[in-house]
């Protein structure tokens, strides 16, 4: 094994735009009836709110990665623009989303393969303990090989399975789009939202935007490998802006079409396979459809159990190599130059994870997604945005640039202000009030999380105090 820390450019424009889609992509097909539950029919209003943090952020994070074309992401620009104890931070929350990711998708995508084996063979056997978990572990580790022999091979694998996604998803849209015209049940849904407030009660619908913004984490899966992508300053905003239109596309209309051809009652209650209650509504197609789209929801959610798996591996090898984690992290396999400790150590936190959930079955996983999922991610973005605003002024004739800059007087002179990372920066905070007040699971978890985050880093400055002294 070899020390040197250098990373392969082998991800193009779609390998990149697969990263970015597949993380955040999937998260609809597992938040899309937990929405429905507290949003009731203000669903997708509750999504469009959550999806301004989303552009937001995806916009700040397009501007850095094209400037700052490394490994690591969140971490690296707080790093460079408030030190390294925010850089720390901002790190180790995305190290958390990441984690609970290849957990939380690895027994997602066993959920909708579930499904289908049920379909097939009238057995529910994989749906129950411990085959549940067991079959988890097994796709994680079936991944974890995949990721030491070369992200060329992991990224060519996300390309497949997002291809896919996109034609049956369109499929799916396109008939759930064409049933609502000729139902006219849209009516009714738009006159319906008159009762927010009552149905659902604003505690509830408040509540469900929290839980919406579960269904945006991710877009940071394309500035995680930004040191593997090829020309990243034009790859990157490119792939970046592709991810946020087509996900909020498919989240916007799938949320839609839920709450108008399902009784609000029936999503709600199909949590574990929400995908495939909508594809079941349409007329003619619904049984055949459905079934493609658990094979399609199995697809997808393992993909974001591999981009969990780069994501996790590229922030904890980009800390290692700015000595803000062990430097065992910095370790790059001599032959496959992928680093292979960091793809071994947090998948296998993972599937502890999901050890956990064999022995205590009743642990709410979409209340993990909820909790632990957004409070580290939300922190993350926060950093991400602040450093924007700060860094701004570096990406001029480097990067690409975020739009809507206005000039202030700062110091005697004019500075350039950007708004999107601003208007970003505020409504994460928002959303991360909000969580922390109605989410007292994701409370008391985060905290901890970051308490021990603090702890670690305290004793890795302390040893590096007393190495100093000697």
């Amino acid at each position: 094994m070899s020390e040197e820390s250098e990373l392969k450019r082998e991800i193009g424009a779609f390998g990149a735009f697969s990263m970015g889609y597949a993380d955040v992509g999937a998260d609809i097909y597992i938040s899309l009836g937990l929405i429905a539950l507290y949003a009731l029919q203000a669903a997708p209003i509750a999504l469009l709110i959550a999806s301004i943090t989303y552009i937001t952020t995806g916009l700040s994070y397009a501007e850095l990665a094209s400037t700052y074309p490394v490994a690591g992401g969140a971490h690296y620009y707080a790093y460079k623009a408030f030190g390294k104890l925010n850089g720390f931070l901002a790190g180790w929350g995305l190290m958390l989303d990441y984690t609970v990711d290849i957990a939380l998708f690895s027994l997602a995508a066993v959920g909708y393969l579930g499904f289908l084996v049920e379909a097939f063979w009238g057995s529910e056997i994989i749906l129950m303990n411990p085959y549940y978990g067991v079959c988890a572990i097994a796709l994680i580790l079936a991944l974890i090989v995949l990721n030491i022999i070369g992200i060329k091979y992991s990224s060519r694998f996300n390309e497949v399975f997002v291809m896919f996604d996109l034609f049956t998803v369109g499929v799916l849209l396109l008939s759930g789009i064409v049933t609502l015209i000729l139902s006219g049940r849209a009516v009714t849904w738009f006159n319906s939202l008159s009762n927010i407030g009552d149905t659902p009660s604003w505690s509830g619908f408040a509540y469900a935007i929290t839980l919406s913004m579960a269904s945006y984490i991710g877009i940071e899966s394309i500035s995680q490998a930004a040191e593997e992508t090829k020309n990243p300053k034009r790859i990157i905003p490119m792939a970046t802006k592709a991810a946020i239109i087509s996900v909020l596309i498919v989240a916007l209309t799938a949320s839609l079409l839920s709450v108008t051809l399902l009784d609000v009652s029936t999503i709600g209650s199909r949590a574990q396979d929400p995908m495939v209650a909508l594809a079941s509504s349409i007329p003619y197609i619904g049984g055949l459809l459905s079934l493609w789209i658990g094979f399609m929801g199995f697809m997808i959610c393992y993909v974001s159990t591999n981009t969990g798996i780069i994501g996790v591996s590229r922030v904890t090898f980009s800390m290692g190599r700015l000595n803000l984690s062990p430097q065992i992290f910095r370790k790059v396999h001599s032959r496959f130059r992928t680093p292979y400790v960091t793809i071994i150590i947090f998948p296998f936190i993972a599937i502890a994870i999901i050890v956990s959930n064999i022995f205590l079955s009743s642990l709410d996983l979409l209340e993990l997604v909820a909790s632990l999922y957004n409070f580290g991610a939300l922190i993350s973005y926060m950093y991400v945005n602040l450093a924007l605003v700060v860094l701004h002024k570096e990406s001029k004739g480097v990067g690409w640039r975020t739009p809507y800059v206005i000039r202030v007087p700062y110091h005697g002179k004019k500075t350039e202000l950007p708004l999107v990372p601003i208007i970003g920066f505020i409504s994460c905070f928002i959303i991360w009030v909000m969580m922390v007040i109605t989410h007292e699971q994701g409370r008391l978890l985060g905290f901890a999380w970051f308490s021990l985050g603090a702890i670690l880093y305290l004793v890795m400055h302390l040893k590096k105090r007393r190495r100093k002294n000697e």
